[in-house]
């Protein structure tokens, strides 16, 4: 009996073990990912996440019109499926892209019509117009049309007047009924406004408003910093028509290397329009900082107060 316990404790044990084991290793390794692409030949891009030296290894891929997605543990493949849905998007923002340089192609086609017509335009004599003028004959059938006012009677023209006068009146009860109804709905939002000025300026000025502010700099900087990429590879090769856009975007890009220390392969083209860029940034993410920045937002005395103080004042606004 006794050793049948000891079997069952060291099961329980070690299943126990292994759990603690692969908690903390799910905790503690990082993820390590890969975001690339290409558009020299063809369009292809993907997205690589590995786990413990690549043991697990998921990849979603696109490449002339197809998408994937697939799944390897231990090197052993589990699944690999088309994602018609990458498909779907990545043709999406490739047509806007190429509607939007159409657009701009057109609109500089057009402008160059314009101005090649305007040129045209005044290089071409102007041609002298005659004005028509009235014969004598015309005149005076004109000055002795009758006059429909002048035919009614004194009755009709009485009720001409009148109903003149009602409609003029109306329309000005229906404007002034209208411009009140307006100064009522602006005065209405103005006061919703005021409302809400007040609060925020009340959620502005309250003491945990400042701590909570600093909580999510140092948060964010902390969480930018965690991801940000680690290895680079970059080749560009941009050109313009224009000499003066190319130089400005190789000095932009001089700024990048700069400012980020990486190395940014970057050739300028001087007499076409060209865009070509290959390359990767890969980097590490670890799932125990993203848990302790849940952690210290969840146990900040200041971020409760002002999730309080904002709910309060939206069930009091609402």
């Amino acid at each position: 009996m006794l050793k049948a316990l000891m079997i069952i404790g060291i099961v329980l044990g070690s299943i126990i073990l292994l759990a603690v084991i692969a908690i903390l290793t799910i905790l503690f390794v990082p993820f390590r990912y890969r975001i690339g692409g290409s558009n020299k030949e063809t369009l292809t891009a993907y997205f690589l996440l590995t786990f413990l030296l690549s043991i697990v290894r998921i990849k979603v891929y696109y490449k002339e019109k197809m998408g994937w997605a697939s799944l390897r543990l231990f090197g052993i493949k589990i699944f690999d499926k088309e994602i018609p849905e990458l498909i779907e998007f990545v043709e999406n923002l490739s047509d806007k892209f190429s509607k939007k340089k159409k657009d701009t192609d057109e609109e500089g086609v057009k402008k160059d019509n314009t101005e090649a017509a305007e040129a045209k335009a005044e290089t071409i004599p102007e041609e002298e117009t005659v004005e028509y003028e009235l014969t004598e004959e015309e005149f005076e059938k004109y000055l002795n049309e009758p006059d429909e006012f002048d035919d009614m009677n004194a009755i009709e023209k009485n009720i001409s007047f009148l109903s003149s006068l009602k409609e003029f009146v109306l329309n000005i009860k229906k404007k002034w009924y209208n411009f009140k109804e307006f100064v009522n709905e602006k005065l209405k939002q103005w006061e919703k406004t005021k409302k809400i000025i007040k609060f925020y300026w009340k959620v502005i000025h309250y003491p945990s408003f400042k701590p909570t502010l600093i909580l999510f700099k140092d948060i964010m900087l902390k969480v930018i910093k965690h991801v940000f990429p680690r290895k680079w590879r970059m080749k560009i090769v941009y050109g313009d028509e224009d000499p003066y856009i190319t130089g400005k975007v190789h000095s932009y890009i001089c700024m990048a290397r700069g400012y980020f220390n990486r190395e940014i392969d970057f050739t300028p083209v001087w007499d076409e329009s060209k865009f070509e860029i290959d390359g990767y940034v890969g980097g590490r993410v670890q799932i125990i900082v993203f848990l302790s920045v849940g952690f210290k937002l969840l146990t900040n005395k200041h971020l409760r107060r002002m999730i309080l103080l904002i709910r309060r004042g939206g069930k009091t606004r609402g």
